[in-house]
């Protein structure tokens, strides 16, 4: 696969003692590199050198492999788990540009309202943009593409992968062909765009080990998640339908499973800092709906002095804090109040996971692109 994307074809050289060295370069300079060979020349190296691990082998994502990410979730519903971890690791490659992008974090969205609330909403963008990630006639039951989307005043870029099912939203990656840019945290993509109409450039490589993994998981009864650690974790970055049971599904699938490894969410940024700020009291408490949640399913319910442990710990009379002394009032003379189908509380959860986004960014700035960066190296 990476001779194809960069262009470069195998070559021994044997010298009169008949030993051999294996070298690769562009099918171009063979010729020029025998002529050089014929006089003695310094070996000089234009660009860093860093070892490509052989442990990590990719499969073309061919139409076989497309038929098994397309398979009905109503019918399987066990698909949401193992489309995110066969995904996982996979490599997009721009064969016009020989540009490669792998994939570090993503999250799977299902297109079906009635099964995913958080359903893709068709864009109403002009003919310039992509307005859906459903694949088009001739794409092959798939598509990978970037869709521009008006979030308030910013127009977001995000990078996904669509097929009739469902879409995953790319929210961690890496150039693998430039060292320079630094990897990409979050629901942006923007150093590896996909153009409109340009499907046919790009193919899609399946790591050969995520692929294997989601077959295992495929065979699993009662599957309710990708992985049994670190459940909240697994859980999107939503910041809408808190009374929805599926927003605390598993849906999210990351290469590696480091806490400062993954994008932050509402529901991980405040068990990931020391600071006692608006931001980590809020997220302490979406993470507390959200193990209720994952814990009793249906019936799961918020107790009152989960709120009022927390309360005394801010410092300042914040949006937040109000928020908090709102939630309070839904209690009346109850000990505790149900989670899902309560859109009282969504509301206010819904402000809280507002007031959160500015935190979530900058932690997955400051903290985990760089957590990455040094994690990729290893890789």
């Amino acid at each position: 696969m990476f001779a194809d994307f960069y262009d470069v074809v195998p070559a021994a050289i044997t010298d009169e003692d008949g030993d051999e060295i294996d070298v690769i370069m562009s099918p171009s300079h063979i010729e020029q590199f025998q002529t050089m060979l014929a006089k003695p020349t310094q070996l000089t190296l234009r660009r860093p050198v860093q070892d490509l691990s052989p442990k990590n082998i990719f499969r073309t994502c061919d139409t076989d492999m497309i038929e098994i990410l397309n398979q009905d979730w109503e019918i399987k519903p066990r698909q949401r788990f193992i489309v995110a971890r066969v995904l996982i690791g996979s490599v997009i490659i721009d064969t016009e540009n020989h540009h490669g992008l792998l994939i570090l974090a993503l999250e799977v969205y299902g297109r079906d309202p009635n099964i995913d609330s958080h359903a893709e909403q068709r864009s109403s963008t002009g003919s310039t943009r992509q307005s859906t990630s459903v694949p088009s006639l001739g794409h092959n039951d798939f598509e990978i593409c970037t869709m521009h989307q008006t979030e308030g005043k910013n127009i977001s870029m995000k990078l996904i992968l669509g097929t009739h099912p469902f879409n995953a939203l790319v929210t961690a990656s890496a150039r693998i062909d430039n060292l320079v840019d630094q990897p990409e945290c979050g629901p942006n993509t923007v150093n590896f765009v996909v153009p409109p109409h340009s499907h046919l450039k790009y193919k899609l490589y399946l790591d050969s080990q995520s692929w294997s993994d989601s077959l295992t998981l495929g065979e699993k009864t009662n599957l309710d998640s990708i992985y049994t650690h670190s459940r909240l974790m697994k859980l999107r970055q939503l910041k809408t339908r808190f009374h929805e049971i599926d927003t605390y599904s598993s849906k999210r699938s990351t290469l590696f499973h480091g806490y400062l490894q993954q994008p932050m969410t509402v529901f991980t940024y405040g068990k990931g800092t020391t600071s006692i700020n608006s931001g980590a009291l809020s997220s302490r408490l979406l993470a507390t709906l959200a193990t209720s949640v994952v814990r009793d399913g249906e019936s799961a319910r918020l107790a009152k002095n989960s709120v009022e442990k927390l309360l005394p710990e801010f410092t300042k009379e914040t949006k937040a804090k109000l928020v908090f002394l709102r939630i309070l009032q839904l209690f009346d003379d109850n000990d505790n109040i149900s989670i899902i189908g309560n859109r009282d509380l969504n509301s206010l959860a819904e402000e809280l996971a507002t007031l959160l986004a500015p935190y979530i960014s900058t932690a997955n700035k400051k903290s985990v692109i760089p957590s990455i960066a040094d994690h990729l190296k290893l890789y």
